[in-house]
């Protein structure tokens, strides 16, 4: 029986944020002292973020692809309530209660792609409280915590960076809305690891301007690359 290798996801998932990493540093090298210094790091901080956040995206979604290929008993208990309510609804309770539904021990990779999502996309999340959720109804409680104890600072840090990505791709007055929401309710304090990336006034009007900000004797961007790794190293 074939089992997907979590760790080698993660594993993966670091290296790739690493070679960006090391990608990103040689281009700030190159445009500094240059002419167009400003707007060439602006386009590489923009680039960048996107870039990390996507790749924090696809780990999740090969993370709960993982956790269920190595064991599906949460999984399937779901899906059999979900069946059961949905004959209950449009029969009976007594129908229902006839209604046996028994999965396999295991399913595989390939078929347990096309059990998550038939048209083959990723296993996405509008937030990471809707990831919480997801992760209690489809996965063992032991690979469940990895995602519940995702403290509420890192929460937002995900949900912000996840808003920054969604604007700088649809660059539509909404997404730029929800953005700032999502930057302004960063979650700071004295000791907060999210200091020196909230707005408190302010909105942000140049995405690259403000993820090139100086805080916590770095910049913005650097920050959220190394926290969206640790985060995502921990899952």
């Amino acid at each position: 029986m074939n089992k997907v290798d979590t760790n080698k996801i993660k594993e993966n998932f670091s290296a790739r944020i690493d070679e960006k990493r090391a990608w990103f540093d040689r281009m700030t090298t190159l445009v500094n002292g240059t002419s167009t210094e400003v707007t060439d790091f602006n386009f590489l901080c923009e680039n960048y973020i996107t870039s990390i956040y996507v790749e924090f995206e696809c780990l999740v979604s090969d993370l709960f692809h993982g956790y269920i290929n190595n064991n599906n008993r949460t999984y399937m208990a779901h899906i059999q309530s979900k069946i059961k309510n949905s004959i209950k609804d449009k029969y009976s309770s007594w129908h229902a209660s006839h209604t046996i539904f028994t999965g396999p021990e295991h399913i595989d990779s390939a078929q347990l792609s096309m059990l998550l999502d038939p048209t083959s996309w990723n296993i996405t999340f509008k937030d990471v409280s809707a990831m919480k959720a997801r992760a209690k109804d489809y996965l063992l409680p032991a690979h469940e915590k990895k995602f519940s104890n995702i403290s509420k600072s890192d929460e937002a840090l995900i949900d912000a960076a996840h808003a920054i990505r969604n604007c700088i791709a649809h660059n539509s007055e909404s997404s730029r809305k929800v953005m700032n929401t999502k930057i302004k309710n960063m979650i700071t304090s004295t000791t907060c690891t999210n200091i020196g990336l909230e707005l408190t006034t302010n909105s942000v009007t140049k995405i690259g301007k403000y993820l090139r900000a100086s805080a916590q004797q770095s910049i913005r961007i650097l920050i959220y690359s190394d926290r969206i790794k640790s985060i995502g190293r921990s899952l």
